[in-house]
């Protein structure tokens, strides 16, 4: 496969995926807070800051709003196109890297990619999020379901595929983790905020059912890190995403299990041995922040291994080496723009 298919299938994936989990996390979010009685005004913004913190986005509303309130959150992170890493920019740039490889996906796949764009740009969503913002939420996390559920009903389990999956799993797995960072950067424990805050992240991650079934009882810090973060079986912890992970990469390569031939495999295989024998205990010993902190950096380099093994060309890996990671993904797309004029 052309290393420019993978890399805009790779990241179609993971563009619609961010979008998603970012709705989910202001659905929830939005539900919580309206359902309060036991927070005030100043709660209310203390509530907001960690979310902003964790999704690595209080820098950008900060510049965008100086002096910006509760009120600002929701339109920033979902529908400002100033800020590049809201909802709507994660559709629009899921949907450019979907148009560039139409030939690569199933019409189903770009018909529903693109009137999920249409609908968050269009000036009546504006209008009705003005109005009822859980309905804009729904249709964007019913939309990447979709998107998803069209993509294993109608293509071929290729490498194309596999890029697809790989994308998924990667941007779901550093979700999950910058959901539980939330929690870090929140109020004291025991407080009614430390139990909306656990609530949420929960329902961020669609676990609070799962939740219920298998631990029951008032959401706590074991409860939560046991599923969210060491699961086998709940499809978005972390644990279950990076064995997912793993196995895609073997496939890719043909590489046998329990070997590597990169980083992105090495470090894969890594980090799901820490995940497999480490527990809850480690976690709260250590710091969750700490913790969580480290299972992103190693997602980051498996995404930035996968990036030069199968998407730089060789006489590029060198000028990669020098430059900052600030200032690499502007790299990606001129290198990107090269092979193509070069294909």
């Amino acid at each position: 496969m052309l290393s420019r298919v993978a890399d805009n299938l790779y990241w179609m994936a993971r563009s619609i995926e961010r979008a998603e989990n970012l709705a989910r996390l202001m659905q929830a979010s939005t539900e919580l807070l309206l359902d309060s009685e036991t927070l005030g005004s100043r709660y209310l913004n203390d509530y907001w800051d960690p979310i902003l913190i964790a999704t690595a986005m209080e820098e950008h509303f900060r510049e965008l709003y100086p002096n910006g309130t509760a009120a600002d959150v929701g339109p920033f992170v979902t529908l400002n196109e100033e800020n590049p890493h809201s909802i709507t920019m994660c559709l629009r740039d899921a949907r450019e890297s979907a148009r560039t490889v139409r030939d690569q996906i199933s019409d189903e796949m770009w018909t529903e990619l693109n009137d999920l764009f249409l609908f968050i740009t269009s000036r009546a969503t504006n209008s009705l999020f003005q109005r009822a913002p859980q309905n804009v939420y729904d249709r964007i996390i019913q939309g990447s379901l979709l998107f998803h559920g069209i993509t294993d009903a109608t293509l071929a389990r290729t490498e194309g595929w596999q890029f697809i999956q790989l994308g998924k799993y990667l941007e779901r797995a550093d979700k999950t983790s910058r959901f539980l960072d939330i929690r870090v950067h929140g109020g004291p424990d025991g407080t009614s905020l430390d139990s909306i805050q656990w609530t949420s992240i929960l329902r961020s991650a669609s676990a609070f059912g799962t939740y219920r079934i298998e631990v029951g009882g008032e959401p706590t810090a074991e409860g939560v890190i046991d599923l969210l973060v060491f699961s086998m079986d709940f499809p978005r912890s972390i644990r279950f995403c990076v064995r997912e992970i793993d196995h895609l990469l073997h496939r890719i390569s043909g590489s046998p299990a329990g070997t590597y031939c990169n980083t992105a495999e090495r470090e894969a295989g890594r980090l799901l041995a820490t995940l497999n024998f480490n527990g809850n205990g480690e976690i709260l010993e250590r710091g969750l922040h700490d913790y969580m902190d480290d299972v992103q950096k190693v997602l980051n380099t498996i995404g930035q291994s996968i990036f030069e093994t199968y998407v730089l060309l060789p006489q590029d890996q060198l000028r990669l080496t020098f430059i900052p990671s600030s200032e690499q993904q502007q790299l990606r797309w001129q290198v990107l723009q090269q092979q193509q004029q070069q294909q």
